[in-house]
């Protein structure tokens, strides 16, 4: 069955969602192809045992270790995609990371775009995503024309007196850059937004800021069900032609005259594979290498005399060790604070101890999430063997420096009177913060795509995800994919548009 359209947008996380509705307004029919569902309000939502205890939103897609181990997708196939579930944290990447950093165990290279360049689209992505903050509380927050558009979401008390601490041992607790409009999101239920799905409650998220707002345009269509097989390409591979993709027990081929590939950077990176590219668009070799995803850990420290009484508790940060060590030695990475844990979320990871003793211990602790950067190595790859999608993740890299934040970490604490603390370091399976499988670069002998997340040897394709990121830095992605989404959206506005039918 064959159907054509203008434009196809292949995703509707923040790439996608992001693009549409940059588009929206041109008036030419666009369509978005959604794998998943809109998410429903519903009594799981908020359910902290049936989040984290019985995964009730995990995938029941299988992706493959190297091993040809099952284990359950790590993205969220719904309307808004991974956004849906995130932690509302909405960082610029630092003026340093897009010029390259080394650490000790190899190096981040340099973008092909500078964060000059790429300033104005953080400002508008600020904008569109509504966030929350003060970046003048950041000692590390870099150059920027105009202020974060809303006031910093409230500490609460417990809080408060841990920021207090903080500051009082020289760090630079600051704000968190946060899409959440905290008073609609506590009507809802009196949780934390880290994890929860969001059924349009509160959370900037990809839908809520980008495609519901682009839906209201009449030529603009959402339609949920649709599994992208491939890219279409046409002869020598110099044009995409559309793609092909599974609805209802049908396979369709939808023409466009831009596509736009959002799917995340893994699935994106599949769906890549699975099109005949090899000898045009992939001649670099590099479509599905180089993912990445943060090293990350939570670390939890304990104080009795501490009584955190909060309820969403994910409100600033500490980037004290982003640039340096702290003490003139390499970059460490970012600590901010988790949404809360309490017992029922501790019982995930500690099946056997009562839910009602790790909620008493739980009124005792503070919870932080680590962040240090992930280095490309074309070891971490995205494959197919048949139909399967085949993670080769087991090369990790700059561990030393983030076992040296968490050891940083754990110093702190004890010197703010959390005198004890236990960590955990995130395994690779369902990789957080994913990026980088299809590369921005100035040679195309080495990168798929140039500093537009447009194809080199294709001028009507485009990935907006995270996957054409050079490396990861050590902050979260959403807020750079929205940046790199609208800048992309206007070279296709400027040097593409233009060029289709009618």
């Amino acid at each position: 069955m064959a159907e054509s359209t203008d434009i196809v947008i292949v995703g509707s996380g923040m790439g996608g969602a992001t693009v549409a509705h940059a588009l929206a307004s041109t008036g030419l029919r666009i369509t978005v192809l959604e794998r998943g569902q809109q998410l429903a309000a519903a009594p799981e939502n908020r359910d902290a045992r049936a989040v984290y205890q019985r995964n009730h939103f995990k995938s029941d897609a299988s992706w493959y270790r190297a091993d040809g181990s099952a284990f359950p997708a790590g993205n969220h196939f719904n309307v808004g995609g991974n956004t849906k579930f995130y932690g509302g944290v909405l960082y610029r990447f630092r003026e340093r990371d897009f010029d390259g950093v080394s650490y000790p165990d190899g190096d981040a290279p340099a973008w092909p775009v500078r964060y000059a360049e790429l300033e104005p689209w953080y400002q508008a992505a600020e904008q569109l995503y509504q966030v929350r903050g003060d970046a003048d509380q950041d000692p590390t927050e870099p150059p920027r024309r105009a202020a974060l558009p809303h006031l910093p979401v409230p500490d609460e008390p417990a809080i408060a007196e841990a920021r207090e601490r903080f500051r009082a041992i020289g760090l630079h607790p600051c704000a968190l850059p946060l899409g959440i409009d905290l008073p609609t999101w506590l009507r809802h239920g009196r949780t934390g937004w880290d994890g929860f799905p969001d059924a349009r409650e509160g959370k900037m998220d990809a839908e809520t800021c980008a495609l519901i707002p682009a839906l209201r345009h009449p030529n603009v269509e959402l339609r949920c069900g649709a599994r992208v097989i491939r890219v279409l390409f046409g002869p020598g591979g110099s044009q995409a032609t559309g793609v092909e993709y599974e609805m209802g027990g049908r396979t369709v081929t939808l023409k466009a005259g831009l596509v736009v590939l959002a799917a995340g950077a893994i699935p994106s990176a599949a769906i890549l594979l699975a099109s005949d590219v090899g000898k045009t668009l992939d001649r670099s070799g590099q479509v599905g290498r180089n993912l990445m995803a943060h090293n990350q850990s939570i670390v939890i420290g304990f104080d009795w005399r501490y009584r955190n009484d909060s309820v969403y508790q994910k409100t600033f940060a500490i980037n004290d060790f982003y640039l340096s060590d702290g003490a003139g030695g390499p970059p460490l990475g970012n600590v901010q604070l988790l949404g809360r844990v309490d017992g029922a979320i501790l019982k995930a990871g500690l099946p056997r101890w009562p839910e009602w003793l790790l909620g008493r211990i739980s009124r005792h602790t503070i919870d932080f999430f680590l962040n240090s950067e992930d280095l490309p190595d074309e070891r971490n790859r995205v494959r197919l063997d048949g139909d399967r999608l085949v993670l080769d993740f087991a090369h990790r890299t700059n561990l030393q420096v983030h076992d040296r934040l968490t050891a940083r970490w754990k110093q702190a604490l004890r010197e703010a009177g959390f005198g004890r603390s236990v960590s955990l370091l995130f395994g690779r399976d369902g990789p957080g913060h994913q990026c980088g499988t299809i590369r921005m670069g100035a040679d195309p002998a080495r990168a798929p795509l140039n500093a537009w997340c447009q194809a080199h040897d294709c001028d009507n394709f485009f990935v907006t995800d995270a996957s054409p990121f050079v490396s990861s830095a050590a902050v979260n992605p959403a807020l750079t994919v929205a940046a790199l989404a609208l800048r992309a959206a206007d070279r296709m506005r400027t040097h593409v548009l233009q060029k289709l039918p009618g």
